[in-house]
């Protein structure tokens, strides 16, 4: 990838964050980059396709657990590892996809399933064969425990996630499963 499609990218995820993926015109990333829309045009042909380059990793990542899920039964700790992986390598990103139902949208057209789907199979995965309702919400509190102790980790480490973190992550998650 180019130095001016890394920066393009770089300019729209800040901004995206900042004013939304709706709220960005691309005169604003272009204004901000320094250029014409044109010029900004030559190396992304839309707003959307800045956004496709922002999520190609995520959805990459996505698309493996898909596969997993798909192909095999990940155990709960390979499971809930893979979404903490995907987490904190996307995490400029999360608020964005969050707070925006045009990105979340776009998203569910790139997956070969829908994300309310992908979580329904990440609950029963986690639950288990014939989960009772117990089972069904620790599932749940699991999978909602990574995303927000893996953000927390995140921004009081500067940023960054320690091997100690994710397993302390991990940890409190797979708990989350256990019956009490």
């Amino acid at each position: 990838m180019s130095d001016t499609k890394q920066r393009i990218l770089d300019i729209a995820r800040e901004l995206f964050a900042r004013q939304g993926y709706t709220g960005t015109s691309i005169a604003d990333i272009a204004r901000e980059l320094g250029t014409t829309t044109a010029a900004l045009y030559y190396h992304f042909p839309s707003k959307a396709d800045i956004l496709g380059g922002l999520l190609a990793e995520p959805l990459a990542a996505y698309e493996k657990i898909i596969a997993s899920l798909d192909e095999a039964r990940p155990t709960p700790q390979d499971l809930l590892g893979a979404f903490i992986s995907l987490t904190a390598d996307s995490r400029e990103l999360g608020g964005i996809i969050d707070r925006d139902p045009t990105v979340l949208s776009m998203i569910d057209e790139r997956l070969p399933r829908k994300s309310h789907e992908l979580t329904a199979q990440v609950i029963t995965a986690l639950a288990g064969p014939d989960a009772d309702r117990a089972a069904i919400i620790r599932a749940n509190a699991a999978f909602a425990a990574i995303k927000g102790a893996t953000m927390a980790a995140l921004a009081q480490g500067d940023g960054t996630l320690t091997p100690e973190d994710r397993a302390e992550i991990l940890s409190a998650a797979l708990r989350a499963l256990a019956p009490s």
